[in-house]
């Protein structure tokens, strides 16, 4: 059979021994899963067995875990989904315990050994045990990226980075944890300021993941290009922009104006000719105020001012390149003053709603004294009808 790097994902695996009892209800899978398989074909001799199998399902399903524990102790359909189970509430320590009581209960391999062991190992890591993770996992290193991912992730965890390196450089572009593998050996050179390395790490991820904006960031910050640099915050930018995440595309820009700015400081540097030069770090310091939750209005003007300001270093040279800034200029006044207006119209409409909440939250009280006086002349007041009667 054919070595592979991905750990064994056969949907379905069958012990050929025999089954104990209540076993053979089941179908066993390789991530230590199982499934119910209900049966019509049951002989009278096997009634009472498959009744009590029919009362664990339905404790499971109802999640009433200790009862089915009680109910069929040492079971091991329960015991496997157990580890599952407490897996995912995070109670590594209890996953652990099931772990380790399925590798002792399943003598016929209903699991594969390989799956029991690799649970067991990433279960050790989980609870703080690297050593013990890495015990269980190294002979399984050369077959299976993932067991080698996870020795490696475990001496990261150790803080022996050049030992984690040693382990991660082994997974190939043809295993599945290869991609995990870079993530680890980017954060790796990071750390040791090893930026050559982490380039080729996040230029890795980026050809692996093109939506992940994470990647074009990481490169972006590895790299001494600001070209390089700008072209992925931009990428970035643009990802999250389609993901419904403008907060976070906006909050690039940040990252995105000194580099643009520093474009503009070297264009005006070569000028001979006077003018003011644009300055977008001026332009945000004296509006600061204004509008600042506004992320949609910042995030436009800051594009806007700095594609003009490229248009013109890109288009002209010397006067004219000064009179395209001082066209910047005039019009970024212009819209200083309707930023102005603009704020004060808000802040007068929030004015506004804030009086009318108010005057609503008056007539309210009023109306509860009203009632609270219509009430008490009532009770020392009461109204008496008289009748006649002929």
């Amino acid at each position: 059979m054919k070595k592979i790097c991905l750990t064994i994902l056969a949907l379905l695996f069958f012990a050929s021994s025999s089954f104990a009892a209540g076993e053979k209800y089941y179908e066993y899978k390789t991530n230590l899963d199982v499934k119910f398989i209900p049966s019509d074909n049951i002989s009278k001799s096997e009634r009472k067995e498959y009744k009590k199998i029919l009362k664990n399902e339905k404790y499971i399903t109802k999640k009433k875990y200790e009862k089915a524990e009680k109910l069929l102790p040492d079971f091991i359909p329960n015991v496997a989904r157990f580890i599952n189970i407490y897996t995912d509430k995070k109670d590594f320590p209890k996953a652990l315990q099931y772990a380790l009581k399925l590798k002792e209960l399943d003598k016929t391999n209903l699991f594969p050994q390989h799956s029991k062991d690799y649970r067991i190992g990433i279960l050790y890591s989980q609870n703080g045990d690297y050593l013990n993770s890495n015990k269980i996992l190294h002979p399984y290193i050369k077959t299976d990226s993932w067991a080698l991912f996870q020795v490696a992730q475990n001496f990261y965890y150790m803080q022996d980075l050049k030992t984690s390196e040693q382990y991660a450089v082994k997974i190939t572009p043809k295993c599945g944890a290869y991609f995990s593998a870079q993530e680890l050996l980017y954060t790796i050179y990071n750390i040791t300021k090893n930026a050559p390395k982490a380039y080729t790490a996040a230029k890795n991820l980026i050809k692996l993941d093109r939506g992940n904006p994470q990647n074009y960031l990481k490169l972006a910050n590895v790299t001494t290009n600001n070209t390089e640099k700008l072209i992925n915050y931009y990428r970035a930018k643009r990802i999250y922009y389609s993901q419904g995440l403008n907060a976070a595309a906006a909050g690039l820009n940040g990252l995105i104006a000194p580099l643009e700015q520093q474009k503009i400081d070297n264009a005006y540097k070569k000028l001979s000719t006077f003018c003011k030069k644009p300055d977008w770090n001026k332009i945000k310091t004296r509006n600061k105020n204004l509008l600042a939750d506004d992320i949609e209005y910042w995030d436009n003007r800051q594009t806007e001012f700095f594609e003009t300001a490229n248009d013109c270093i890109s288009r002209y040279k010397g006067s004219n390149l000064a009179a395209c800034f001082n066209d910047i200029n005039i019009t970024q006044e212009k819209l200083d003053k309707e930023l102005l207006a603009e704020n004060a119209r808000r802040i007068e409409k929030e004015q506004r709603e804030a009086q009318i909440m108010l005057l609503m939250k008056q007539n309210a009280l009023l109306e509860e004294q009203n009632r609270m006086q219509w009430m008490r002349y009532n009770y020392y007041y009461p109204r008496y009808y008289y009748g006649w009667w002929w």
